[in-house]
């Protein structure tokens, strides 16, 4: 386990909150930013990054998730659908990683969709079915579920269906690092002012 690495965290959680962003986005009105998306997407298939920041390109990438975070943090009150995702996200994230067995098939099928990437060169949404199929194939058999909510029209075509489970892998990839930084659920309660400035400091 790493030390806690405060920065690093803050743009994990950033991640995670411009994943469930786009999920609700795709959930409410059938779709989202393409680059907020895109840059979700990618990160699944950065394996090899130096930094935590890199696995985004940069922080600029995630200004939605930053944003998003201040937002549910610093409000009145936090969106009751975003703790959700979040919760759901953290116990899944838990679960996965005890897990060493379905650490070993989620690395072997995205090492499959990170060589067609890099053979087109794009994110497409044969991509993008694929890495639906892996969350469905790995994540969904945990007996946690993340239940999303959103307008039937859209969640019944199964492009937005592929495009929210991909993002939904994508948060619980971001959930994996942020615990590998040493990021703890007490940080929410203990460290929120300085995860806020953080944020802030980012978009700054």
């Amino acid at each position: 386990m790493t030390n806690y690495n405060f920065s690093d965290s803050v743009i994990a959680l950033a991640a995670i909150s411009q994943a469930i962003y786009c999920v609700k986005d795709i959930s409410r009105k059938g779709q989202t930013d393409p680059v907020d998306m895109e840059i979700m997407i990618e990160s699944l298939l950065k394996t090899d990054a130096d930094s935590t920041e890199e696995i985004y390109k940069n922080h600029k990438y995630l200004t939605t998730g930053l944003r998003f975070l201040v937002e549910q943090l610093s409000g009145p009150r936090t969106d009751a659908e975003f703790s959700r995702y979040l919760v759901n996200i953290l116990s899944l994230q838990k679960r996965f990683s005890n897990d060493a067995n379905m650490q070993k098939v989620m690395g072997s099928r995205v090492a499959q969709a990170k060589r067609l990437y890099e053979y087109q060169e794009k994110i497409d949404q044969d991509l993008i079915e694929q890495l639906a199929h892996i969350y469905k194939d790995t994540i969904s058999t945990y007996p946690t579920k993340i239940q999303v909510s959103g307008n039937s029209q859209y969640l019944q075509q199964s492009a937005n269906q592929a495009k929210i489970r991909a993002l939904l892998l994508s948060a619980i990839r971001a959930a994996v690092l942020w615990h590998q930084v040493g990021g703890k659920k007490r940080h929410f309660l203990l460290s929120k002012n300085k995860i806020i400035e953080t944020a802030k400091a980012y978009l700054a």
